[in-house]
């Protein structure tokens, strides 16, 4: 690593000298070659001052805290030289045409030694310079374009006067002192854009040299044309980096944003799995489980009645009590360890329905009928069962809560090729069409019918009883539980 910096110096040197060869190589082994070739000479400075427009702009989006000044600064030379190099591209060969090209070149000169002050300057008068430097360059070169005669003679008799040839001095100077300055920047620093920036600071100030010696349209004078065409390519292969950097890191950007989506997604899922299967546990407890200590509530306010009438009847009913406690820590069991529910076809739910009419009738000392069609049950399917249950319990235990009445009626048929069932009482009943259906009774029955692609109807006046009515599809296998 201690090696790079003095390889560079000796590379920076080895180019400046071997240009220096070069140019006098050229002149003396072809003094009198002249070349007028003014659409070649327009391309490369069109070219060129492209590239270099390009070079500020790209410099300007930095967004490197460490260096951005400097590149702001640097971005401000790049822009004000290409802005006058388009203009000496345009402009016939005369004395607008040095002075365009010498105009150029000192801007790109001045943003290259402003890269000293960079740190003592503030960022965003950094960018308001470059903008106002470039706006400075539209405008100077428009006011030569249309007030020609207020240029100064630059050409005389075929040569360089010395009013054009003094702005090339003060140029190459400060391009020279520029390029050693960022060398040394590198050598500091290590970034790959001091070494290039340097690079081009020395070619653009060997190509000022060069000129010095030349005149328009001979060897040396398109030697330095062809510097500072080395040079543009420098600065195009910076920007070419500088895309393919960006193409690359909005590329990553992309497939980590996908990646983010995805386990984003993923996560959603989760989230609503749990939900939905916490939701499910809220609606099979409150159905299943706090029915059944409803029930055991009731049988127990009936022990206290009979404590003092008959021991044997609240003997039954604690032992009923007893059973109804075993049935609600086995189905809790059953939800904490994931079981499949006890209640798995037909004519377990007939059995499951006895059982339950006949809890609630002993604990609330009223009488359901239970009215059951061995067709109808034959014809459900496991998820209908385990769905049928928790209705008819919720259906039953509404009734003895809020009706008020002494009998009821719960029956399982086919009715016009569905599977019906309707629990019914001759209770106190409600005004069904001020109906609020936010409980979660109610609620969690419309859910499960729903699930089963049925349909429920409640039928209810004030003193006219309650009548539920609970229709599902025969031989419906798809539904999930």
């Amino acid at each position: 690593m201690r090696d790079r910096p003095l390889v560079l110096y000796l590379v920076a040197t080895v180019c400046g000298v071997g240009a220096l060869i070069a140019n006098s190589a050229l002149h003396a082994l072809w003094p009198e070659w002249h070349w007028h070739h003014e659409p070649l000479h327009s391309t490369i400075e069109a070219v060129g001052g492209l590239v270099a427009i390009a070079t500020g702009i790209v410099l300007l989006q930095t967004r490197d805290d460490i260096a951005a000044g400097k590149y702001r600064m640097l971005a401000a030379g790049f822009l004000g030289m290409g802005i006058l190099e388009e203009f000496h591209a345009i402009v016939p060969p005369g004395n607008g045409f040095v002075l365009f090209r010498n105009l150029a070149s000192l801007a790109g000169s001045l943003g290259f030694v402003m890269v000293w002050r960079s740190a003592r300057t503030d960022l965003s008068l950094q960018r308001r310079h470059s903008w106002i430097v470039a706006t400075g360059a539209v405008v100077i070169g428009t006011w030569f374009l249309i007030f020609p005669n207020v240029i100064p003679e630059m050409v005389r008799n075929g040569e360089f006067t010395s009013l054009a040839v003094a702005p090339q001095i003060l140029t190459c100077i400060l391009f020279l002192s520029a390029g050693g300055r960022l060398l040394e920047e590198y050598r500091r620093s290590g970034r790959s854009e001091d070494a290039l920036f340097s690079s081009l600071a020395l070619l653009y100030g060997l190509a000022e040299f060069v000129f010095l010696s030349s005149i328009p349209w001979d060897n040396r004078w398109w030697f330095w044309h062809a510097l500072r065409l080395i040079a543009c390519l420098l600065a195009l292969a910076y920007i070419s980096r500088k895309y393919f950097q960006v193409t690359s890191d909005l590329q990553t950007a992309l497939e980590q944003t996908l990646l983010a989506k995805e386990t984003l997604s993923q996560s959603e899922a989760r989230l609503r799995q749990l939900f939905d299967e916490r939701e499910r546990m809220a609606q099979d407890l409150h159905d299943s489980t706090i029915q059944s200590l409803f029930a055991l509530g009731l049988g127990l306010e009936r022990c206290q009645r009979l404590v003092a009438e008959s021991h044997q009847e609240v003997a039954a009913q604690l032992g009923r009590g007893v059973a109804n406690v075993q049935t609600v820590i086995r189905d809790l069991r059953g939800y904490i360890l994931g079981l499949e529910p006890l209640v798995s076809n037909g004519r377990a739910l007939e059995a499951a329905l006895v059982t339950l009419v006949d809890d609630m009738n002993n604990a609330s000392h009223r009488h359901f009928r239970l009215e059951v069609n061995s067709t109808a049950v034959d014809r459900l399917t496991a998820a209908q069962v385990q769905h049928l249950l928790p209705i008819a319990r919720e259906a039953m235990s509404n009734s003895l809560r809020h009706s008020g009445a002494h009998a009821g009626t719960i029956s399982l048929t086919l009715h016009e090729g569905w599977v019906r069932l309707v629990v019914e009482d001759h209770g106190v009943g409600f005004d069904a069409a001020t109906l609020q259906r936010h409980g979660h009774g109610l609620t969690n029955m419309e859910t499960r019918v729903k699930k089963l692609g049925g349909r429920l109807e409640v039928a209810s006046g004030a003193g006219q009883g309650t009548r539920i009515v609970c229709d599902f599809p025969q031989e419906r296998n798809d539904v999930n539980i």
